[in-house]
């Protein structure tokens, strides 16, 4: 009885998840017309599978201690390959289904390579990569189709024997091919080892490198495991397949028990906390819930699942030990090039001057006074947004929210204009109190409950999506801008420049005396070197990190409105453009993502290389395809410029 209470206590995470599933797939069933019989079983076996794949591939590099955002990319990808290949003769749907399991293995081969020889966050590195293989899927398929055997997508989408549903004997059959090697082997143990004490691990001689990559990369075989099924059970590929994938597959590691620390977990957890967000989408199903309300439903599901282990951390241990068990490994700089500037800055400006260059090779005008301050204008609103993003990176910490707090706040502040009357002058104030509130939550769960900031800020940004979803119905609200909104984001009434470039300027220079001239400045910089240092010289750090990501709410929601401004209106997803250039616009200025070390000044160069190789993508007439692509490998490239230095504990 003592060993098999120590048992449940070790696995108490996965054991949790399966009871949970338990109790709602009970439920479903009993709500269910059909009861419990394989017209029920084998369609919900099969609904959760695709999910159930993707929850174990990002559950590889969660171990290990990173975490993986090009999921959902790697899976739409495959999928879209196995729409070309997995047809014809049987040797022809062989060869099929092993190239695309070997794209998947490539895609993640890639995100490895560039974490671990690159020693680029994992974030921001699988940021990156993701819309690299989201551009690849949109060249193999730019409208979704294709065609798979219909043959075999049959065979593994009923049953077996007639009563057990096929996909879960493959599910069970990747988990003891896949997962009960790796987790036994050398290399799987040293995944676990460098998720709970990397250093420590290094110096007992495991190789951890070598046991990150291999962790990748059999992510990336998990991920087209369920592209594969995905392709077979649709019979065809889908390039936008993959857009929920990804912060679904975190979710259901979360409720599996899989620490987002790293270092414990592992993949059966995690295949019910999969199938436990299926059965909650059966549910709200049965209950009468609009799908238009999933997204919100989903992400209150993950800020609970991340809450209850948070509740579990904090009941475990006083703040200094956690403040100490989260500190990371930063990167050395290295000497730079030219005293006093940062070689980031360097690299960014050099990628400035290749762009102009490049650009005016294919129009002339691109170096003309008025077309440079057009893309002043549109720079502008990346680097208003910008702003607040590098303030949070500065403590070490990322805000994902950036997509539907733009979009939220924008809606809000024309939603109001159309009230007419009073609420017009308040719309902008309102909306702006709106991305406030927003921050202040994000800011309030990661310093006073030690939340993840990445895993929060997804959720917060899946719970503004619902929100928005159901106030407009799927649709953009039939509003339009206020004067002063028009004024501020699209006129031009000083000098003949553009509003939205003093705006943009005097921000800038606010934001530049808060960090070099302000205490708080101070606070900022010591508490992203090492906040368990600046708290214990008295430092109130969770009064500073709630009060940065309560500004880089403000600085989101002061783009969204602008943007609302520019274009007289406010739509679905209009700040869904603005996460990724944000972020890279950062890290590009120098930046470290693990905080401590950064320059608005750097951030600003970062944000005219990204919006100068938008425009010279434009004018070279790409597709959106290659557009992806070449963003990505840009960003990645200028990354390994200048993000190879030294390590340091």
């Amino acid at each position: 009885m003592t060993g098999l209470l120590r048992w449940a206590r070790r696995n108490q995470g996965p054991l949790f998840a399966a009871l949970l599933f338990g109790i709602l797939f009970a439920t479903f069933v009993i709500m269910h017309p059909r009861g419990f019989s394989i017209l029920v079983t084998t369609p919900a076996a099969n609904q959760g599978l695709a999910l159930a794949f993707a929850a174990m591939a990002q559950t590889l590099p969660v171990l290990t201690g990173g975490l993986d955002l090009s999921v959902g990319s790697v899976l739409a990808l495959t999928d879209c390959v196995a729409s070309h290949l997995v047809n014809g003769s049987p040797l022809e749907i062989a060869f099929g289904i092993v190239v695309t399991l070997l794209a998947g293995a490539a895609c993640g081969f890639l995100n490895g390579l560039v974490v671990v020889v690159g020693r680029i966050q994992p974030i921001i590195a699988t940021l990156a990569t993701g819309a690299i293989f989201t551009g690849v899927a949109y060249l193999l398929r730019p409208i979704p189709g294709g065609s798979i055997d219909e043959d075999l997508g049959d065979l593994l989408t009923n049953e077996t024997f007639g009563v057990i549903p096929t996909s879960l004997v493959l599910l069970i059959g990747v988990v003891l091919v896949v997962w009960v090697p790796f987790k036994n082997s050398t290399l799987g143990r040293g995944g676990y080892a460098a998720g709970s004490a990397e250093g420590a691990a290094f110096l007992s001689g495991v190789r951890v490198g070598r046991s990150r990559l291999a962790a990748y990369t059999l992510a990336g075989v998990l991920s087209a495991c369920g592209g594969l099924f995905l392709a077979l059970q649709t019979l065809s590929g889908d390039a936008q397949v993959g857009a929920d994938y990804t912060l679904k597959s975190v979710a259901a590691v979360v409720i599996g028990g899989t620490s987002l620390a790293g270092g414990v977990g592992g993949v059966i957890g995690s295949i019910f906390g999969a199938y436990v967000l299926r059965a909650i989408t059966g549910l709200l199903l049965f209950t009468g819930v609009s799908p238009l309300a999933q997204p919100l439903f989903e992400g209150v599901v993950l800020l609970g699942a991340i809450g209850l282990g948070s509740l579990r951390m904090l009941s475990n241990r006083n703040r200094l030990e956690l403040l100490s068990a989260q500190e990371t490994a930063r990167t050395d700089p290295g000497r730079p090039l030219i005293k006093y500037v940062d070689n980031s800055v360097l690299v960014a400006l050099a990628g400035i001057v290749v762009i102009l260059l490049i650009g005016s090779m294919y129009l002339p005008a691109f170096l003309s006074g008025p077309y440079l301050v057009l893309q002043l204008r549109i720079a502008a609103f990346l680097g208003i947004v910008a702003a607040g993003q590098m303030l949070v990176i500065l403590l070490g910490h990322i805000d994902l929210s950036i997509p539907w707090t733009m979009t939220v706040t924008a809606m809000t502040a024309t939603s109001l204009v159309g009230l007419g009357g009073p609420w017009v002058g308040l719309a902008m104030p309102i909306a702006l109190l709106v991305g406030v509130a927003i921050g202040l939550f994000n800011g309030f769960g990661v310093a006073y409950l030690r939340l993840p900031s990445m895993i929060l800020t997804l959720g917060t940004n899946a719970v503004l999506l619902g929100l928005a979803v159901i106030y407009t119905g799927g649709f953009a609200p039939q509003t339009k801008a206020s004067s002063l909104m028009r004024m501020l984001g699209k006129d031009s009434d000083i000098a003949g420049v553009p509003n939205i470039l003093w705006v943009w300027l005097i921000g800038s220079v606010l934001l530049v005396l808060l960090l070099r001239r302000t205490s708080f400045g101070r606070k900022v910089y010591a508490i992203g070197n090492r906040e368990r240092a600046a708290y214990l010289s008295g430092i109130r750090t969770a009064r500073v990190v709630m009060t940065s990501f309560a500004i880089s709410g403000f600085t989101s929601a002061m783009g969204g409105v602008l943007l609302a401004g520019r274009l007289d209106q406010s739509y679905q997803g209009m700040g869904d453009e603005y996460l990724l250039p944000a972020v890279a616009a950062v890290v590009l200025g120098g930046t470290n993502i693990l905080g401590g070390r950064g320059s608005y000044m750097g951030t600003v160069a970062g944000v005219l290389v990204i919006s100068l190789l938008a425009s010279m993508l434009s004018v070279m007439q790409m597709p959106e395809a290659s557009r992806r692509i070449i963003y990505g490998v840009v960003i990645i490239s200028m990354l390994l410029l200048n993000g190879r230095g030294t390590r340091r504990a």
